[in-house]
């Protein structure tokens, strides 16, 4: 008798918890078989939208892993809430620590936020030459958190995103081609056409001078101790400090030839003799 209602009862379970284990059996095993092709579906059609459009290779990496992680926590929680897990309560203990995590890291996310935005608005890229947050120098490594730049004189800088993408940039070899501005001062005596002409033989004989350019070379004012008169020369930006320093060099070395004076301040010191 004990084992007829042993029977009886296991027979109504069966028939009672069998269709729901069934129908659990069946949506894992879709979950199982649609994981793969949903994923590989979605991946591709991201890395086919990438190819069209490039972005950096570390922002491109960025979107496939989180594409990847977002799927991978679908089927998670799809799983968790097939065996019976209320995946409700999870996600609250989930976005509480989250909070908590955002908080303590609130510096850190507007970084990434940052380095995000870098990334995407693409104000600047690798090599160039960039002022901003009072550092400058060009572009060695943008990641999420930090850019890297490498001063002229050679040292290391790391400016954080967050505040780089917050501040003015100013990208110095963004366009082809820079204006180099000069000025030069001479003796108030100078005769004003032979230092145009001179200033102008000098720039257009420098073969980094963009010829097709305008050459402008003016006077400019007469100072209480010197005749101010203004370069404006174009040139590639690769050119750009050479030519600068070239210039310089050219113009002096053109001036002793000329016996065209440089005027130095100088200082008028009375000596009071002792009575």
């Amino acid at each position: 008798m004990l084992l007829g209602n042993m029977l009886d009862e296991l027979v109504l379970y069966t028939a009672k918890y069998f269709p729901i284990v069934l129908k659990k059996v069946i949506y894992l095993s879709i979950l199982y078989l649609t994981y793969k092709p949903i994923k590989e579906f979605f991946m591709g059609a991201l890395r086919r939208v990438l190819r069209k459009k490039p972005l950096e290779e570390l922002l491109s990496n960025f979107l496939l892993t989180t594409t990847e992680v977002l799927i991978l926590i679908f089927y998670f929680f799809n799983i968790l809430e097939l065996i019976g897990f209320k995946t409700a309560s999870i996600l609250t203990l989930v976005g509480s620590v989250g909070i908590g995590i955002g908080l303590a890291l609130k510096g850190s996310l507007s970084d990434v936020a940052g380095g995000i935005q870098i990334l995407i608005s693409k104000p600047f890229k690798k090599g160039d030459f960039i002022i901003s947050s009072g550092a400058e120098g060009a572009v060695q490594k943008i990641t999420f958190l930090y850019t890297v730049l490498n001063s002229v004189d050679n040292k290391k800088i790391i400016v954080p995103n967050g505040k780089l993408s917050s501040a003015i940039v100013t990208t110095v070899t963004a366009n082809p081609e820079r204006r180099a501005d000069f000025l030069f001062f001479v003796d108030k005596s100078t005769n004003i056409d032979k230092v145009k002409g001179v200033l102008y033989d000098v720039v257009n004989n420098h073969p980094s001078v963009l010829k097709e350019r305008d050459i402008f070379v003016r006077f400019a004012k007469e100072t209480p101790t010197a005749l101010e008169f203004i370069v404006r020369v174009w040139t590639l930006k690769e050119n750009f400090r050479d030519l600068n320093a070239d210039i310089q060099e050219e113009v002096k070395n053109r001036f002793d030839l000329e016996n065209i004076k440089i005027p130095y301040q100088s200082y008028e010191v009375n000596v009071m003799p002792l009575k």
